[in-house]
């Protein structure tokens, strides 16, 4: 190569890690790297790199790095470049950076550091014991919660949870993540997933609270109303681990334990197939936070896992893609209420009324208008008002391919009938459920009938890509 020049005319882009655009939770002890050339000049390839990845992101800065420094390497290569340096630490954030040199004697500058966050390296790591609720599947679902005192300023935070079947992970108060329906489906007994977050923010000095709730799933099908199969894995169970490292360099690990508590919470019927129920009256305020009144709380009971091995999570996890609000809502002649909310899509309803306490009302769903599903194996959920102004119902652990809800029970606003003692319909629509996989494709012509076909073809396909590539996101969900 000539003496190269400084220009901006290249650089990197969409830098990845194992694939991934900022993982949180890599349990590779030698993950790869990727990115994209991206140049104004034709005929333009990449004719070297240089890789850098440190603890610190002024250590790439200051062009220190203390985990890799590549040096540059001659190559056009820039897709799964194995990571070469020290050996990486579990529950760790890291820092990286990538310059480049092309054909035409032009270096790129340093890409602004991305990041990866490594889960637990080793099955061996694991310090946090299994555990679940003595209860029956007539029982409510459980809740748990750990109280925990930290005495210095939080520098990183890493928490790692798989919670069988799927989970909703809270801390001081708030959810944690936007993953739904985690963690994805698997042969229990071979492999369980975990997921890890990036909790940095939410913990801190002084008095905090860990919590989550717990969903069947595939992981236990109960039965009582529709089914495609029943079978369990064993009762609801979760394990979780936090790893602290404070601004003194000074760790600290919170694992699910013997000392963690449970009690019944809100959702008192919870199937995959068949629907989930949901009593407000049930819920705690502030249970899932630091100084709440546990002491009517049971002990948890330690548990062997389903047998599977601990795995991070690889796919992209399900979350909600687009809310749908209702394009029509409609009186039907038996009084109920029918809901169009637009477009056929896995999803779950959201529903928002206002009523006294011990309401309650049912929804059934449908794909085709005047078709509910229910009338034909009993799918259905069903919310009981807690009577304290709007309150906003979503399943939590299923889901469901409709178009239509069918909603008894519920009032309109300014119904003149209204007898006063049922639940006020203000809003309701749906939420489409599915994988966060990244569109790699697009398609547009000047047919409009065309793109329309190609529309829905592609909403097919996305409501089949869950976890895993189901067959229908209705009747199977296999």
């Amino acid at each position: 190569m000539a003496q190269e020049q400084a220009a901006d005319t290249i650089g990197a882009a969409s830098l990845r890690c194992a694939g991934r655009n900022e993982p949180v939770g890599l349990d590779q002890a030698s993950p790869d790297f990727s990115w994209q050339l991206q140049s104004d000049q034709r005929g333009t390839i990449q004719y070297a790199y240089h890789i850098c990845v440190a603890t610190e992101p002024e250590l790439l800065t200051k062009g220190t790095p203390d985990m890799w420094d590549s040096g540059r390497i001659t190559s056009p290569k820039s897709h799964y470049i194995t990571y070469g340096g020290k050996e990486l630490q579990s529950s760790q954030k890291y820092y990286w950076s990538v310059r480049l040199w092309d054909n035409h004697d032009n270096a790129s500058d340093w890409r602004e550091p991305a990041t990866f966050v490594t889960g637990l390296l080793s099955p061996e790591l694991w310090q946090a014991d299994w555990i679940t609720a003595d209860r029956t599947d007539k029982d409510p679902l459980p809740i748990f919660r750990k109280e925990v005192e930290l005495t210095k300023s939080v520098r990183f935070a890493v928490t790692h949870i798989c919670g069988l079947g799927h989970y909703e992970l809270r801390i001081n108060g708030r959810r944690i993540g936007d993953h739904q329906m985690d963690p994805g489906w698997t042969n229990y007994r071979k492999t369980c997933l975990y997921s890890s977050y990036d909790v940095t923010e939410s913990l801190k000095q002084g008095d905090n609270c860990i919590a989550v709730m717990l969903g069947n799933g595939m992981y236990n099908v109960p039965g009582g109303r529709y089914t495609k199969f029943k079978g369990t894995f064993g009762p609801p169970k979760l394990i979780c681990q936090t790893h602290v490292t404070f601004t003194d360099g000074s760790t600290e690990v919170i694992s699910s334990d013997k000392t963690w508590k449970t009690s019944p919470g809100p959702i008192t019927f919870s199937c995959i197939f068949g629907g989930e129920d949901y009593d407000a009256r049930l819920e705690q305020t502030g249970w899932d936070e630091a100084g709440f009144d546990d002491g009517n709380w049971n002990a948890v009971s330690l548990c062997e896992g389903p047998g599977g091995r601990l795995v991070a999570q690889y796919a992209p996890p399900v979350k909600v893609d687009k809310y749908l609000p209702a394009v029509k809502t409609e009186r039907l002649e038996d009084g109920g209420i029918e809901v169009d909310c637009g477009l056929n899509l896995s999803a779950r309803p959201v529903i928002k009324v206002k009523g006294p306490a011990g309401s309650r009302f049912t929804m059934m769903v449908a794909e085709k208008r005047g078709a509910p599903w229910t009338k034909r194996g009993g799918y259905s959920h069903t919310y009981t008002l807690k009577g304290s102004g709007e309150e906003t119902f979503r399943p939590l652990f299923t889901y469901f391919s409709f178009q239509y809800l069918y909603i008894s029970g519920v009032d309109l606003p300014g119904d003149v009938t209204a007898e006063g003692d049922k639940p006020v319909l203000l809003e309701a629509g749906s939420e489409f459920l599915t994988s966060s996989a990244d569109k790699v494709g697009h398609f547009e012509c000047s047919n409009t009938l065309f793109n329309d076909i190609n529309a829905m073809i592609d909403r097919s396909v996305r409501s089949n890509l869950q976890s895993v590539v189901t067959d229908c996101p209705h009747r199977e969900k296999l």
